[in-house]
């Protein structure tokens, strides 16, 4: 009997039934490799590409798009096959029926993987095969195009394997269709719902949570589910480094294979119609969902109020969801709604858990926000500062023995990334500017921009924690990055670009204006960017102490690199007609080199050289309501204050005052961005001669050094609340 039921005729009868699988595969693969490929190639015809650029095009769909197209229909299709397999578990008499078949149940399971696979590689290697002759017939076959086509049907097997192990697992636990649907729901999405809500509390609960996914946080979402093992396996291959997330990948298939032969051959019959057939499961799922579910319904209502009820609303919402998700589970075990209240002493016991876990967070005893590594256990840090120095747009540039270039953009916005990509430093200055920041933050000063840093201590163990800044505290910290040489390299790496691609060099000055500089002299501009580079490179962090005086645009063309994402969002490589690099960089007094070769253009590099007539600062005010406006009311101004329609306005025409404020108030374009002010106030400075002349009628600047205390007078007398604080 056992050597019956492999072979043909047994599995043409058996088959009966479930033909349609096969059917669906043929046609959802017809959908993800033929039909696809011809509508990208329609696409890419359209975009008039080179053919260097449309065999790169074609060899990175055989190793991303396919992938994902070919690894969701997969996924569907082993569901499919799983569900029809072994759907029969869920009633009794075909249970009955099957189970008393002189056959063993390790030889039937067997039988209906086999059937499986068969349903799954017959279409598939029929799509992929006319999918390689399609492209040959475009003139793009070859034998490394073959041979990533062997490795797709590879990889989609073993995706299609995991999810029927796992569906399979499901569906010989559980024996009702009720308990099966959510347990499949949860085995696919637990891992995914545990890590929002861990996110989401770390986020309402510490000041210093890092929003980045890394260490325990990365395993939940990442290796939680099957869902996620496959996601994280498409996202590595894609970039090239993906050895251990296929290892991941099959010991995590050989892990749901094992256990779902176990769970089919010693499930036992009787126990078919219960929720789950191997009742010491109760428990643990009991506690893997009520403990979660009293924790995240407790979040929902604790963001609801927005005043000092909050607390007491969270709590409520902690008991009534554990109570609520413990109660229903129950009722699902037992089919039986009088049993909502069973088990009242693990339900006490799962409630005590969540209150544990809630004044843990809410108290910090896992000390989340006071940690800080000693020095002499620190291997090294990575900070990522791209939004305190947003006024420079830099990229990273690192050059292949080829000649080749290999473009990292830089973030410019507020974002938790970048802390992998960039080099590990260790000094003492770093370390006390850091540790200033966590102390400033530990005491609830929670004004000014986000930092990131990731702690790496001496065992190779990652920390990341984000930090709030001060306008102080930024300085420091750019002072004190600004003396690591690696980090210098690596931020101005783009100075590595051959002098040959340096097409044009656009400076903006003091006074606002934007010149390009050496536009018939190669000489000249290759000469000033390598006098910037140098100047860059032996200055240390005092030179950012002052304000810059200008800012350099390096316009690179012609750059031959690995590739660049186009407008359409795909990947073309730009080895032919070259990728264009646009990056600016402050020059500070510091910079004498530099200095020295603007200074033959004649713009102006200080606002001493300005010669201002008179400045308008707008005060922008704040509705300001009982105790704020009485003591708003106490405040003289010391100026004329003109009122205007959203807010104040004060000419400041003197000429003590005009020094006064030229030295602190540059360009928008010529302020580094840890130092610029936050307040609720504007400026148009007018130089002299320049309305009668017709011209602009000023220039807009902002603030962006120690503020004069006639233009803090002022500013309070005018109701500007915003206002940040350079402590």
């Amino acid at each position: 009997m056992k050597s019956k039921i492999y072979s043909s005729e047994y599995m043409k009868s058996s088959s009966k039934g479930q033909r349609w699988i096969p059917a669906f595969a043929m046609i959802a693969f017809l959908l993800a490799f033929p039909v696809a490929e011809l509508i990208l190639m329609g696409k890419w015809n359209e975009r008039s590409y080179t053919q260097s650029q449309l065999s790169y095009l074609y060899s990175s769909l055989w190793s991303s798009d396919f992938l994902t197209m070919g690894a969701a229909v997969a996924a569907v299709t082993a569901f499919f096959a799983a569900v029809s397999g072994f759907w029969y578990l869920y009633s009794p008499r075909k249970v009955d029926f099957y189970h008393s078949l002189p056959v063993k149940r390790s030889a039937l399971f067997l039988h209906r993987v086999l059937l499986a696979v068969l349903y799954y590689l017959v279409p598939y290697v029929i799509m992929e095969f006319a999918a390689v002759c399609i492209g040959a017939a475009r003139g793009y076959y070859s034998l490394s195009i073959m041979k990533k086509a062997l490795i797709l049907l590879v990889l989609h097997l073993l995706m299609y394997l995991l999810v029927y192990f796992s569906t399979v697992l499901v569906i010989a636990c559980t024996g009702t269709m009720l308990m099966g649907a959510l347990a499949w729901a949860g085995l696919f999405t637990y891992s995914i719902i545990l890590a929002v809500m861990l996110q989401l509390s770390g986020h309402l609960f510490f000041d210093t949570w890092y929003e980045g996914s890394y260490g325990i946080l990365a395993a939940v979402r990442e290796l939680g589910s099957p869902l996620m093992v496959i996601v994280s396996f498409i996202d590595r291959y894609s970039s090239g480094s993906f050895g251990k997330q296929l290892l991941i990948l099959i010991l995590t298939l050989f892990i749901m294979a094992a256990l779902s032969w176990m769970a089919f051959c010693r499930r036992r019959s009787e126990n078919t119609g219960k929720a789950l057939v191997y009742t010491w499961m109760e428990p643990v799922l009991s506690a893997l969902i009520t403990i979660p579910s009293g924790l995240g319904i407790g979040l929902i209502f604790y963001m609801i109020p927005e005043d000092s009820s909050k607390t007491a609303w969270w709590i409520f919402g902690m008991i009534l969801g554990t109570i609520l998700v413990h109660g229903i589970l129950e009722v699902i075990y037992e089919m039986d709604f009088r049993r909502f209240f069973r088990r009242k002493v693990q339900l006490m016991i799962f409630g005590g858990v969540v209150a544990i876990c809630a004044l843990t967070m809410k108290m910090d005893l896992l000390g989340y926000d006071s940690y800080f590594p000693a020095y002499d256990n620190l291997q090294g840090v990575v900070i990522n500062v791209s939004n305190l120095s947003y006024t420079e747009q830099l990229c990273n540039v690192e050059k292949k023995e080829d000649g080749i270039y290999k473009i990292r953009y830089t973030a410019t916005s507020d974002n938790s990334s970048g802390l992998v990509d960039q080099p590990v430093m260790k000094s003492k200055a770093l370390y006390n500017s850091l540790e200033d920041i966590r102390l400033q933050n530990e005491k609830g000063k929670k004004s000014g921009k986000r930092v990131y840093v990731r702690y790496i201590n001496k065992q190779g163990f990652s920390v990341c924690r984000s930090y709030n800044v001060s306008s102080a505290q930024a300085q420091n910290l750019m002072e004190a990055l600004y003396d690591e040489q690696t980090w210098k390299e690596d931020r101005y790496s783009f100075f590595q670009l051959d002098k040959q691609y340096l097409k044009e060099v656009t400076g903006t000055f003091c006074d606002g204006d934007i010149q390009t500089l050496f536009e018939k002299n190669a000489e000249k501009r290759q000469a000033l960017a390598e006098a910037l580079r140098k100047d860059i490179l032996e200055n240390g962090g005092q030179t950012v102490k002052d304000q810059p005086c200008a800012m350099l645009m390096f316009d690179y063309a012609g750059i031959p690199s690995e590739g660049y994402m186009n407008e359409w969002g795909m990947n073309v490589p730009a080895v032919q007609e070259g990728e264009r690099v646009s990056t600016s960089v402050l020059v500070y007094p510091a910079y004498k080199r530099t200095l020295a070769i603007l200074e033959e253009t004649g713009y102006p590099l200080s606002m001493d050289e300005l010669s201002v007539e008179y400045i308008d600062v707008y005060y922008f005010s704040s509705e300001a309501v009982g105790e704020d406006e009485e003591a708003f009311s106490d405040t003289e101004p010391l100026s004329d204050l003109e009122e205007t329609e959203n807010g104040y306005k004060v000419r400041y025409d003197k000429k003590e005052q005009l020094e006064v404020l030229k030295k602190c108030i540059r360009p928008s374009q010529l302020v580094n961005g840890w130092t610029i002010w936050n307040a609720d106030v504007t400026m148009e400075v007018v130089l002299e001669g320049q309305e009668s002349t017709g011209g602009d009628s000023g220039l807009y600047m902002t603030f962006a050094g120690e503020i004069p205390d006639f233009i803090r007078a002022d500013a309070k007398a005018a109701h500007v609340t915003e206002w940040e604080v350079n402590d």
